[in-house]
């Protein structure tokens, strides 16, 4: 099996990620991964919404803070899945922007927070790179953090356990 074929095979894993953030976002907020960390998880300006894998019919996108949510919530209630977002991430209150699409379940950007003002000034050049880099470390650890958590629920037995059933109530607005 090529590589293309395991992430077609596999993209419902990543379409579920995706939904499962968005009804993190709106039902719980804040949730706590694996070393302790509390991440609080925003749903940001755009959303892109498409056919579960397998199934045909058309993608529903979402732009902008002033637009409703309603259309996507009724692809929702369609059986559509998230293939595309962009979210917000609170992690010991540094906060972070970033995209991802469940195809490859890969960053498409990454906003870090601003440098650390006149503290920067003291640490040169060197000690901003380093901040930097320790910044997008810590927003990648608190996407694998929710991508493990999710994976833990999602596979504890074979109908998903009582994550994906909340999910699926919330998606139908139940």
């Amino acid at each position: 099996m090529d590589v293309l074929e395991l992430l077609n095979e596999k993209m419902f894993l990543g379409q579920e990620f995706l939904t499962w953030l968005w009804y993190l976002s709106e039902e719980e907020g804040e949730v706590q991964i694996a070393g302790g960390r509390l991440v609080q998880v925003l749903l940001g300006d755009r959303l892109l919404l498409g056919p579960a894998m397998g199934q045909e019919g058309t993608r529903v996108a979402v732009r902008g803070r002033e637009v409703s949510l309603a259309e996507a919530r009724q692809a929702l209630k369609r059986g559509k899945l998230v293939e595309g977002l962009r979210l917000g991430l609170t992690v010991d209150g540094e906060e972070f922007w970033l995209s991802i699409n469940a195809r490859e379940l890969m960053l498409g950007s990454l906003r870090l927070p601003p440098a650390g003002g006149a503290q920067e000034q003291d640490q040169g050049r060197e000690g901003v790179i380093l901040e930097r880099l320790y910044l997008a470390e810590m927003a990648h650890r608190a996407l694998e953090g929710l991508f493990g958590l999710f994976l833990e629920g999602r596979l504890a037995d074979e109908r998903g356990g009582e994550l994906w059933e909340a999910v699926r109530a919330w998606a139908a607005g139940e």
